[in-house]
């Protein structure tokens, strides 16, 4: 069983955070709240936003632009993700973590529910549908697999037929980290992403402008 990677719900807040400190970021100018006092000095809540845009907002809208493309492009391709494959994965969150007190307490302590962590997990999986179909694993790729790694199958080596679903699920995880970046700059380019904050445009938005 693979390891859930819990980055995705750190983030989930922290674009969460940003979006609703941004919405209001013409308000805020002209009547600041402030939300703490240190001594003789008062952070308010528009320092609170530049100081979260500028440690996090590139990561925030990078993001939020991929999630809009992943909607976008499974749309296209009529790509969808059922309940039972979302449950499934979250019963195997819940046995990583423990008990189901363990797990609703480090839900809260992401400040996400259920509800939530079922959003996240949908946009991860129809993520990982969308390369999978892309640069799907090949029968070149398991045969070759097989022939590599023959003698750690064991002694004698299984046949081929018997090890191709472990060997394919192998190839699937190498496949998606090898391929991502390129996945994601063709969708990119694909649906013409452009960044108009210059405090916030990436690398190569900085270079092509």
């Amino acid at each position: 069983m693979k390891k859930f990677d819990i980055s995705i719900l750190t983030i989930a807040v922290l674009i969460l955070g940003l979006v609703v400190l941004g919405f209001y970021e013409s308000a805020v100018k002209k009547n600041d709240p402030v939300l703490a006092k240190a001594g003789q000095s008062e952070i308010t809540q528009h320092q609170l936003y530049n100081e979260m845009k500028g440690l996090y907002g590139k990561q925030m809208l990078t993001e939020l632009v991929a999630q809009s493309l992943i909607r976008q492009e499974a749309k296209q391709q009529n790509i969808t993700v059922s309940q039972e494959e979302i449950d499934k994965e979250i019963d195997a969150m819940k046995q990583q973590i423990g008990s189901e007190q363990a797990f609703l307490d480090y839900l809260g302590s992401m400040g996400m529910d259920l509800n939530k962590l079922k959003d996240q997990m949908n946009l991860l999986m129809t993520r990982d549908k969308l390369l999978d179909k892309a640069y799907p694993v090949t029968d070149e790729q398991v045969a070759a697999y097989y022939e590599e790694h023959k003698s750690q199958l064991g002694s004698p080596a299984p046949p081929l037929d018997q090890v191709k679903e472990q060997i394919t699920m192998i190839l699937v995880d190498s496949n998606r980290a090898e391929n991502y970046d390129k996945w994601w700059s063709d969708l990119q380019e694909k649906h013409h992403v452009e960044y108009f904050d210059p405090a916030l445009k990436t690398d190569q938005e900085k270079a092509a402008g």
